[in-house]
């Protein structure tokens, strides 16, 4: 292989070749480079004085199946006018790693059909090795956010690992990207980050979040402006668990005279009405006909539902009004205390109808999260994690390990 055929095939510039060899699956092109790019990697004088030299050998990309290797000779020398000594930079290197750019540039490629895992197997290289390439691309590449683009946001939290162990993900609603992650869960861990969008972020307009006290508060506190919004699957799993709670009470009353008629109806009570089958319906039909107080909250329960449709705010704060005085009526005490709870949140409930977004897409970004912890065997490296889940919108493949 000739020096013009390096630069086309590997964009090697500023190189001498001297000759290819093989050794087992590698071919190594032997090669050194040109004493007019010879410079001081500091101050760019020619005024130099020879100090030694090596042999590095950086990876390049594959040919066919063949590994392939460059070994070049890097001069090392001092400089007259800066008086210091170094080695000769390589602009074709990628920084301080044994790869070229060229190999980086291809392993980059592969990365958006592979694993991390897979890649560096098809190459011959570490594992590491091709993390570190990943790593530094992704830090360059999201290195700055639109800050000016961001209108709705959305908080939660997700699990990084058994144990209560979390990390909290502010992400783009409109784009579905992530903008920023942080382990823990308090208010001092995202405050720090919410000032920086009181400032930047001009265009804000709401943010999505669930009935978490620290979450509000922070929000609070650092963007008083701003509009909280509470999910409403968060307040409809609210209804279903004070509905359940009123299930466990019914049962203990019925276990104790002898009954064993409430054992194994808990999703049957809790699934939406018209996504049960006709069997399971004329089933819940018959439930609710053998208890009375069960009836009652089911009902409220699939009345609530209804709240979210609303299409104006007046009309939705009527609902709920009548909605709420239903509940108070009925005296059961779980849907009560829910009630309650939904009253003390109010201002965020009816924020929905103002702006129109909830946590759906935070919550299916949790379920790409899942999926690539599972393809990673878990994150040693934190900030490695970081910078993948603010890639995540952009991940395509499916692969597993």
């Amino acid at each position: 292989m000739s020096t013009s055929a390096l630069y086309h095939t590997f964009s090697l510039s500023d190189l001498q070749h001297l000759g290819t060899i093989e050794e087992e699956n590698t071919i190594i092109f032997r090669a050194h480079t040109l004493k007019r790019t010879h410079c001081c990697a500091r101050c760019d004088s020619k005024k130099i004085v020879y100090k030694g030299k090596k042999k590095k050998r950086l990876w390049l990309p594959r040919i066919a199946s063949k590994k392939c290797v460059l070994e070049v000779e890097v001069p090392r020398f001092k400089c007259h006018k800066c008086q210091s000594i170094r080695w000769l930079k390589l602009p074709f290197a990628e920084g301080k790693k044994r790869v070229t750019k060229a190999f980086a540039q291809f392993a980059l490629e592969l990365l958006q059909f592979g694993t991390v895992k897979h890649v560096a197997s098809f190459l011959g290289v570490s594992w590491d090795t091709i993390k570190e390439i990943h790593k530094q691309h992704l830090k360059k590449t999201y290195r700055k956010i639109p800050y000016l683009e961001l209108r709705y946001l959305s908080i939660d939290e997700i699990s990084l690992r058994k144990g209560h162990n979390y990390m909290t993900i502010i992400s783009d609603i409109e784009t579905g990207r992530i903008i920023y992650a942080v382990e823990g869960t308090s208010s001092a861990d995202i405050s720090p980050y919410l000032k920086r969008l009181r400032k930047k972020a001009r265009h804000l307009k709401a943010i999505a979040i669930d009935m978490s006290n620290a979450y509000i508060k922070a929000v609070r506190q650092n963007l008083p402006e701003v509009d909280i919004v509470f999910d409403h699957f968060h307040a409809t799993a609210l209804i279903n668990k004070a509905l359940d709670a009123l299930r466990k009470e019914e049962f203990e009353m019925h276990r104790k005279a002898g009954y064993q008629t409430l054992k194994g109806n808990r999703f049957l009570l809790l699934r939406n009405y018209e996504n049960l089958d006709p069997a399971k319906s004329k089933g819940l039909e018959h439930l609710l006909k053998m208890n009375n107080r069960l009836a009652k909250g089911y009902i409220l329960k699939e009345q609530f539902r209804m709240f979210w449709l609303k299409h104006h705010r007046k009309t939705a704060v009527r609902f709920f009004c009548q909605w709420a005085l239903d509940v108070f009526e009925s005296g059961i005490e779980p849907m009560i205390r829910a009630c309650r709870t939904l009253i003390r949140y109010w201002e965020g409930l009816t924020n929905y109808f103002k702006h129109k977004i909830s946590n759906g897409r935070a919550e299916g970004i949790n379920n790409k999260i899942k999926t690539l912890k599972r393809q990673a065997y878990g994150f040693r490296d934190m900030e490695y994690f970081k910078l993948r889940l603010y890639h995540l919108h952009e991940q395509r493949y499916s692969f597993s390990g």
